[in-house]
């Protein structure tokens, strides 16, 4: 994942010294040999970016937030995907420790950052588990994308996946534009150094990924596939372009989160003949 770490890099320079936007141009060109058409986008990269720069982005705020997205969720009728949430609170020197349960996940709502998985309360070292959200909060607060800038910044307690290993569980991502799933982007072995394949709504490879990025073999097809793509479609349709990330666990789906700027608009796996494929499913 050297492109991604140096692109990251890069940023960090270029966000200070350029300018948001400029820092994005730099960015993408780093990517993909050439600069954005951030006046007139064509592929789907270019289409996040320039969107990103629209005031109007933040609307999404709401549904990027992880504990507020529930709302959303209950309010299609899919309550039942929802994993059980233990607590709220503004600062993590709040949590109450007692009213968790033995396992659980502790989260920031406003971005992807640093989380603390608990297994056994007794063992949960509370000075790191603290840290470890200021600094995802942090992330969120000074985060480029802004939907996550405008998300009132709070950490919260959800009922952890687990797999009984040391491994995360299988994330499923379905890119979604205009309320249709266009492809299944999955991740795996994300405990370690993740891989990433793209597979259509059959379960078949399609040639959206960089070979560097890709696992050594197709993951298992989950058990509720087409509930999932069913789900996938029925939060994705209020909407022009949005990533839903579901869960397989225990014989059931379960909702991850919903995502309008994957990977900050950058889709650094994905190659540039399936941004521009993505890119055109706009026009229909």
């Amino acid at each position: 994942m050297k492109a991604k770490k140096s692109s990251l890099v890069l940023s960090k320079w270029t966000n200070s010294i350029l300018g948001p936007k400029n820092n994005y141009k730099l960015r993408y060109f780093h990517q993909r040999g050439h600069f954005p058409n951030m006046k007139h986008p064509k592929d789907l990269s270019e289409r996040i970016i320039s969107s990103m720069f629209d005031p109007s982005f933040v609307k999404y705020a709401p549904y990027a937030d992880k504990v507020k997205v529930r709302d959303y969720i209950k309010s299609k009728g899919l309550q039942d995907i929802l994993l059980e949430h233990y607590g709220v609170w503004s600062k993590p020197e709040e949590i109450d420790l007692n009213s968790l349960p033995e396992k659980f996940i502790l989260k920031a709502n406003n971005g992807c950052g640093n989380h603390v998985i608990c297994k056994d309360k007794s063992k949960l070292d509370i000075q790191s588990t603290i840290n470890t959200l200021n600094m995802s909060l942090e992330k969120g607060r000074n985060n480029i994308e802004p939907q996550y800038r405008a998300i009132e910044p709070k950490v919260f307690a959800e009922e952890l996946i687990d797999t009984g290993t040391e491994a995360f569980p299988t994330d499923y991502k379905f890119t979604c534009i205009k309320g249709e799933v266009c492809d299944i982007f999955v991740a795996v072995e994300r405990e370690i150094n993740a891989k990433y394949i793209t597979l259509d709504k059959d379960w078949n490879i399609l040639p959206y990924t960089k070979k560097e990025y890709l696992p050594d073999s197709i993951p298992e097809k989950p058990k509720h596939l087409d509930e999932m793509i069913k789900i996938a479609e029925t939060l994705s349709a209020d909407f022009d372009f949005v990533r839903v990330d579901l869960y397989e666990y225990r014989d059931k789906v379960y909702f991850s989160e919903l995502t309008f700027s994957p990977w900050g608009g950058l889709m650094y796996s994905y190659t540039d003949d399936s941004l521009k494929l993505l890119g055109k499913k706009f026009d229909k």
